[in-house]
């Protein structure tokens, strides 16, 4: 049956858009990736009233861990108010559900494993912006009338990471031979394949669905150590870098492990990962074999 739906996706050239946009357009959706800045109030309401989407992907955001001042303030104006200006931009639109990409640091140092109802105890900047941000996303979605899934998403990698950050660069380093030096290395992750984040979001878009409201978890179902994760791309690639542990300090108030409960996305959407972390890392390893690092 043909799918008639039309999608608007934010953030179409992020790591998780690429991904997502790759799976739409396999599947010959009507797809429309937002080009005006969140920030423009005119051309953002003029942009989404033209494409009247039915399925809104919001996965466009500031991604920075760094607890300075500027990266605070770049996360207020970009996450929240960019957030804001497209919600409201979505008002006088007939779509019938927006999904959201959040993450597992809203839990910060929680009780494990994390379940969506538990206390957040966000300890970035860029954190406490995912949790206004899910409020926001909250409050519309009463007021206007449309259904809003939260995903909190655990430690994404795959296809489309950018090389700059830490798993590339630890995969592009590995195949160089060249040394590896990194924090402690031992604080664990829940980590998913990008593959299994997208089956997710398709789920979100397709199934039906009764509440108005659902925040899901979205996580590999295991932590792993940082250091498990290089002892994997070394021996994947047989590589023969040299791993310095504790060139670089830990960042504050990252808490030693997260783990994310499951059991909601596998209620809600019948959704669990598929990958498995050592597949999922040998996958990745094979695309930036294949990009010619």
């Amino acid at each position: 049956m043909e799918n008639k739906k039309k999608y608007l996706v934010t953030g179409g050239t992020g790591f998780f858009g690429k991904n997502l946009l790759a799976r739409l357009q396999r599947d010959r959706c009507i797809v429309h990736v937002l080009e005006a800045d969140l920030m423009n109030e005119h051309d953002l309401r003029f942009e989404v009233g033209k494409f009247q989407p039915d399925i809104v992907y919001h996965l466009g955001a500031y991604v920075n861990l760094d607890r300075t001042y500027e990266v605070a303030k770049t996360c207020i104006d970009v996450n929240i108010r960019g957030t804001l200006n497209l919600l409201d931009s979505l008002v006088d639109t007939k779509f019938d559900r927006f999904i959201y990409s959040s993450t597992e640091e809203v839990y910060g140092d929680g009780e494990l494993p994390f379940k969506e109802s538990q206390l957040l105890y966000p300890p970035s900047f860029y954190a406490v912006s995912k949790v206004a941000t899910e409020q926001l996303i909250s409050i519309y979605s009463q007021m206007v009338g449309f259904k809003s899934i939260i995903f909190r998403v655990g430690t994404a990698y795959g296809n489309f990471l950018p090389k700059f950050r830490l798993i590339p660069q630890i995969v592009i380093k590995a195949i160089k031979n060249k040394d590896i030096l990194l924090n402690s290395g031992l604080k664990k992750r829940d980590y998913i394949f990008i593959e299994d984040v997208v089956d997710a979001f398709i789920l979100a878009s397709d199934v039906n669905i009764k509440k108005q409201k659902s925040i899901c978890n979205l996580g590999g179902g295991q932590s792993y150590t940082l250091r498990y994760l290089v002892e994997c791309v070394l021996r994947e690639t047989k590589s023969l870098s040299k791993v310095i542990y504790g060139a670089y300090p830990d960042r504050v108030l990252e808490a030693d492990e997260w783990l994310l409960d499951n059991t909601e996305a596998k209620k809600q959407f019948g959704w669990l990962p598929k990958t498995t972390f050592e597949s999922g890392i040998a996958k990745t390893i094979a695309f930036y074999i294949h990009e010619d690092v």
